[in-house]
Parts: C-alpha cells; sequence; structure tokens
C-alpha cells in the first residue's frame, strides 16, 4: 500500500470526535475506537490496540503476537492519568516504531476520550442520572462548554436548537460563531477579564443563528479552574429570553409614547385653562360693569340673569383654576425632605377662617419627614381636610389626621365624622368631574379628589377610602420611603 493511501486510511480516525456525540457508554465507545485503529494501521501487518480506562481493559481479542513492543499515549482528565491507549506490534516486524505522525495521532485519540471522559463525569453521576439531567436541562437551558481560547466543546440539544446549528458544526469551532457583533468592545473586554480572573460572569448576550435570525440569552459563564486556580475551560449556561426583549422592547416604546402623550395633553390643558382665564376675566367685568351703570334701568329679572352670569363665572375660574392645578402635577420638580408638621400647619393657615366659621376641631399624630414636591403634598392635604370640613353634618366637624410607619411607606389617614357615603361610590370619586351631591347642596368643581389621587400616584403610593353614611369616612394615601 502508498504511503498516499495508508494516509487515506488513517483520516477514518478523524470522524471519531463527531460519533462520540452520539455514543454514552465507555466500553461502545473503547469497541469504537478500536475498530477505528485497527482498521487504520491495519497495513503494517500485526497490530494489536488496546484501550486502559479506570483499570479496565478494552480489546477485539486475545493478542498472538510473539514479541509485543508498546506505542502508547496517556489519557489526562484534569490533570490526573485515567488510563491510556496502546498499539502493540511485533518489534521484529518493526523495530523502534518512532513515526511522529503515528504518535500525534495515537495521543489525539487520547486527548478526545480524555474530554468525552470529562463530560461523561461532569455531573459526578452515574450514565443514567447524567441521561436524566441532560434532558432536565434540554428543556430550559442551553449549555455550551468551550476550552481557554473560546473552542467548544461540548453543546447540548437545546444550543443547537436555539442557534440552529448540528452538534457536528459546533464542536471545534469558536463560539464567537454565534456572536452577532452588537455589544461593544468593552462589554466583550469586561465579560473576558471577569471569567479569566476565575469569576462567575453573568449578563444578556444578543446572538446570531445560523439562519441570520436574532436571539438574546440570558447568560451564565462558569470558568473550571485547575490546582493553580487558572481557568482551563469554560461551561456557558443560556436562557433564551427573545420573546422577553422583544415585549420588553415594544413596552418602552409604549411607556415612551404615552409620556409624550401625557405631556402633550398637560401642555395643551395647561394653555387651554391659562388661555380661557383672560376672556372669562372680561366677561365677568363686563357683566359688573353693566351692573354697576346700568343698575337703575335694569328690573328684578335683569339684576338675577346678571348675577347668574357673575356665579357662572366664579364658577368657571374655580374650574379652571382646578383644572390648571391638575395638569401642572406630572410636571417635572425636584423632590425634597418636607416636614408634615410644618407642611399641616401652613395648610390650616390657609383654611383658618373655614376652620373658625365651622368650629372644626383638628387632632393630628406626630407627622413625619417625608420625600415629597411641598406644593402637591399641601394640595394633598388641603383637599382631604377641606372636603372633611364642607361634607359635614349639623355638628362642628371633627378631624383626625394620622399616620403610621411600614418598612417601606408611610401610611397617613384623615378621619371625620361627616355625612359619609355609599359603598358603591368609592371608587368613582377619585375621577375628574365626578360630583355626588349638586352644586346646591355643596360647591365645587368634582375635580379636588382627581388632584388628590394624582398626586399620591406621582409619589407612588395609592389612596383609598373607607366610608359609612351619615357615619364619617376615613380616607387613606401612601408615600412611598423610596422615591
Amino acid at each position: 500500500m502508498s504511503e498516499v493511501e495508508k494516509k487515506i486510511n488513517k483520516l477514518v480516525l478523524y470522524e471519531i470526535p463527531r460519533e462520540m456525540l452520539r455514543i454514552h457508554s465507555i466500553p461502545d465507545l473503547c469497541q469504537r475506537l478500536l475498530e477505528s485503529m485497527q482498521s487504520a494501521w491495519s497495513d503494517y501487518g500485526n497490530v494489536f490496540p488496546m484501550i486502559e480506562i479506570n483499570g479496565e481493559s478494552y480489546t477485539l481479542g486475545e493478542c498472538n503476537l510473539a514479541s509485543l513492543h508498546k506505542l502508547s499515549a496517556s489519557v489526562i482528565v484534569n490533570k490526573q492519568f485515567l488510563g491510556q491507549v496502546c498499539l502493540y506490534y511485533n518489534a521484529d516486524q518493526f523495530g523502534d516504531w518512532s513515526n511522529d505522525e503515528d504518535v500525534s495521532l495515537l495521543q489525539n485519540i487520547a486527548d478526545d476520550l480524555g474530554v468525552w471522559l470529562e463530560r461523561q463525569h461532569f455531573f459526578g453521576l452515574p450514565r443514567k442520572g447524567i441521561t436524566i439531567i441532560e434532558r432536565l436541562l434540554d428543556e430550559h437551558l442551553s449549555i455550551a462548554i468551550t476550552d481557554r481560547d473560546g473552542r467548544i466543546e461540548y453543546v447540548n440539544n437545546q444550543f443547537c436548537e436555539i442557534s440552529k446549528y448540528a452538534a457536528e458544526e459546533l464542536i471545534g469551532s469558536n463560539i464567537r460563531m454565534i456572536d452577532s457583533n452588537y455589544h461593544e468592545e468593552a462589554f466583550m473586554r469586561e465579560m473576558w477579564h471577569t471569567v479569566t480572573q476565575g469569576k462567575i460572569w453573568k449578563g444578556e448576550f444578543r446572538n446570531r443563528a445560523k439562519d441570520g435570525s436574532i436571539y438574546w440569552t440570558n447568560t451564565t459563564i462558569m470558568p473550571f479552574l485547575d490546582a493553580a486556580g487558572i481557568p482551563y475551560r469554560y461551561a456557558g449556561m443560556h436562557i433564551e429570553v427573545t420573546e422577553y426583549k422583544e415585549m420588553k422592547q415594544k413596552m418602552e416604546e409604549r411607556v415612551a409614547e404615552l409620556a409624550r402623550s401625557n405631556d402633550e395633553l398637560e401642555q395643551f390643558a395647561y394653555v387651554v385653562t391659562h388661555d380661557l382665564q383672560e376672556p372669562l376675566r372680561a366677561i365677568g367685568s363686563f357683566v359688573q360693569l353693566l351692573k354697576k351703570y346700568c343698575d337703575q334701568q335694569l328690573d328684578e329679572r335683569a339684576n338675577q340673569l346678571i348675577s347668574h352670569v357673575v356665579d357662572g363665572t366664579i364658577r368657571m375660574q374655580m374650574l379652571i383654576d382646578d383644572l390648571l392645578t391638575y395638569a401642572q402635577v406630572n410636571t417635572s420638580q425636584a423632590m425634597t425632605d418636607i416636614d408634615c408638621e410644618k407642611l399641616l400647619h401652613n395648610v390650616l393657615v390657609d383654611l383658618s377662617i373655614t376652620i373658625s366659621e365651622s368650629g372644626t376641631i383638628i387632632t393630628h399624630d406626630k407627622l413625619p419627614i417625608v420625600k415629597g414636591i411641598t406644593f402637591q403634598m399641601m394640595q394633598l392635604f388641603n383637599n382631604l381636610i377641606g372636603n372633611a370640613i364642607k361634607f359635614r353634618r349639623n355638628q362642628p366637624p371633627r378631624i383626625h389626621i394620622g399616620v403610621k410607619e411600614e418598612p417601606s411607606e408611610w401610611i397617613f389617614s384623615v378621619t371625620d365624622k361627616g355625612i359619609g357615603m355609599e359603598k358603591q361610590y368609592l371608587d368613582r370619586i377619585f375621577r375628574v368631574f365626578q360630583r355626588l351631591h349638586s352644586r346646591k347642596e355643596y360647591a365645587g368643581t368634582g375635580i379636588g379628589l382627581a388632584i388628590c389621587k394624582k398626586v399620591v400616584d406621582y409619589h407612588k403610593g395609592k389612596i383609598w377610602v373607607k366610608s359609612q353614611l351619615n357615619a364619617g369616612s376615613e380616607f387613606y394615601f401612601t408615600i412611598s420611603k423610596n422615591i
């Protein structure tokens, strides 16, 4: 047989690493390796291949050579000797066999066998246990194991399914073959620096599959360290999060669009309410001038109509002022520390005339310092206390402002003994323009509690009410400590 034919014959051995992916028992693998070795060196005459692993010897039969010499390569796993791959031959026929190509090829077989053994013992379990775990992982994780240079040594079925590459295409290739070139150099440098220092790295990767499609993974990379603490292999565990990333992107786009829409709406409300005030003032002023200069010429009916117009302009002014306040709640303002004791004092000063005229008695707990926007918090307390005074029974109102501390928030309460309300109205009252009573019974625009809710929402809290008709109401709201 010619030298060329001999080399072609030995190429059969280079298919062994691919076959290893489909073999799961040592005896089966050794049988396949021995058959390949026998075939590859058959042209040399009588050769006897043998594999020794963990004290067990595997052969194709009994050796009948008279004078044996041995060509061997050690099987090393994690710097431990586990066995050897041998070729026994007749010294009379070959003499001292020292063909470098044959020695190198035998060592490659031993190295491939070592990688296979390390993979099988990765979990420290018998083959049955490994199979169960591999099936479990295939349902949830894609796994790739590479050498220190990033060449892939092992992939599971899930990794192949997601990347759309066959295992045979991945084994021996660099892990960068699925890189989408999305991440900046600093990102990749930080990742490699972390794992080469022997530390675990966690993050998200944007990858490219064989068909060009993009997929995202939540990845954990764990280095294998030798006795000196130097990484010699890396295991990457990947959870596909493509759908989550797409949903997150859509959500961010919708949130941004909603924010733009809200900004435009608030700006519109501000412009409209601001621009309405001037013509409204003009109407009120002209009507009052009409009454002043024509009072003697007007009959009682005309005076009543003028009074209705004046009252209407006053109510409209109040409504515009409340709408303006409502529109300004979400405008960007800096959060500061607010002493609620001082804030309540200022609110009570503003309401002092109403408190005095109604004979209201107000008590309160020791109030804390919270993080918030002072003007909005004053509006919140003003509206709640003002409503407690307004919706009173035929007796002086008694109002108590309480507070309770929780780990992540403050819970405030404003309790009164007023007219209360029925249960079906408890949610409705926080909507804009929702009134439970006519203007003849109680003045107002129906925006006050809507402003309260918007202020509380802006401070990452919630607001609710407990009430009983003709027994009073308890309004609660929370202010987050994590603003």
